[in-house]
């Protein structure tokens, strides 16, 4: 209702999102969107292109870099897409969903620890995201990685019992390679780089045309400080996302993190800390462009929108030339080829962020997943080694 009552849409707008529960009745769910419907189509569909240019195109732009006429509705916003298909409605639908999940925990025993209720928002760690992957290097050992080294080949041999696949690979700068083997592979790698690899399967090469390429959407991430005292305009928050139809405006950025905000550790007590975007769908080769480049329109940006005056005390530039996967309109070959992977590669399980979601939430749920699925192959493949000595 804040968005309603605030001056940030037109009247039209506001009136099409507070009668979209009625014009998209379950009747109408029979129309709902083919699946190779644009994200720009499918939310124009039910609440116009005013919400489509200033409010779903800036919110794109900041979780995938994509744009709303090339990333994929069923694949990009699946519950959305399957709240269309059940309800017709969007907004009834998720009012719908929201009162059966209150529901459902309304049944739950009170006052349990279990039970608590799941919060979503942002999180991190004192010193950064990296943290977690030390935890985790600690824990494992560092005999048991094998860090900086490249995947050459794969080898498969599905004859039900353990131990079963074999890797060579080779750190970098050396030319011998080591083979090392595994009773199961999890699989995180883009394609693109799969498809570079060499998979046997029973001593035979494992095919991988049926693989469909992947488009991949470059981005910069500019770390920028300024002093407190040279912000004159700075809002307490989140972030701030652009529209492209701001780029008439001079805005060139995708949005902008308010980090030390978020995070009060990322930087001392009298700066703030911001971590901009640049590039993606909407300008690819922005994302190319040198630092001193990047820092100017960078600096630009935040002038017009914080009000930041001077140049930045310090400045930080990381640039991903395959930055994110483009959940495009046909992604669905994507997902049918990794199903297909997994069928045909006894104890070969594919995790990241080519399936079920680009966040880093979503990438760790994948992770957990596949481990979950690793061990129910384990378990399955170990009785199966039982039954056979016991026969």
């Amino acid at each position: 209702m804040a968005l309603v009552r605030s001056n940030f849409l037109s009247m039209r707008s506001k009136f099409q999102i507070l009668l979209e529960p009625f014009l998209w009745k379950k009747s109408k769910s029979s129309k709902a969107a083919d699946t190779s419907e644009s994200v720009g189509e499918f939310f124009q569909r039910h609440f116009g292109k005013e919400v489509v240019d200033y409010l779903i195109d800036p919110f794109v732009a900041g979780i995938s870099a994509g744009d709303t006429e090339s990333l994929s509705a069923q694949h990009c916003f699946p519950e959305l897409w399957n709240i269309e298909k059940r309800f017709g409605s969007i907004i009834a639908g998720v009012v719908q969903a929201k009162l059966s999940a209150k529901k459902e925990k309304s049944g739950d025993r009170k006052g349990s620890q279990v039970n608590k209720k799941h919060q979503r928002g942002s999180f991190s760690f004192l010193g950064g995201m990296q943290t977690l992957t030390d935890a985790l290097c600690k824990k494992l050992g560092r005999d048991e990685l094998k860090l900086e080294s490249k995947v050459l080949s794969l080898s498969c041999s599905p004859d039900g019992k353990l131990e079963n696949w074999s890797i060579s690979c080779a750190s970098n700068g050396d030319k011998d390679s080591q083979d090392l083997s595994y009773d199961a592979v999890i699989m995180t790698a883009p394609l693109c780089n799969v498809k570079e690899m060499k998979i046997t399967k029973s001593r035979t090469l494992f095919p991988l045309d049926f693989v469909p390429e992947v488009s991949y959407l470059p981005l910069s991430v500019i770390i920028t400080t300024f002093k407190k005292e040279k912000v004159k305009r700075p809002i307490e928050g989140f972030g701030v996302l652009v529209p492209s139809k701001e780029q008439q405006n001079g805005l060139r950025t995708l949005g902008t993190l308010f980090s030390s905000m978020m995070f009060p550790d990322r930087a001392p007590g009298d700066l703030y800390l911001y971590t901009t975007f640049v590039g993606g769908s909407r300008n690819r080769e922005l994302a190319q462009a040198k630092t001193d480049v990047l820092e100017q329109i960078v600096t630009s940006d935040l002038r017009q929108l914080l009000g930041a005056e001077g140049e930045p005390i310090f400045v930080n530039h990381f640039y991903w030339s395959k930055a994110f996967p483009l959940y495009c309109r046909n992604y669905g070959s994507v997902l049918e080829a990794i199903e297909k992977l997994e069928e045909n590669l006894p104890g070969f399980f594919y995790a990241g962020n080519h399936k079920g979601g680009l966040a880093v939430g979503k990438a760790i749920a994948s992770g957990c997943k596949a481990a979950d699925r690793v061990i129910s192959y384990l378990e399955s493949s170990l009785d199966g080694c039982i039954l056979e000595k016991g026969s």
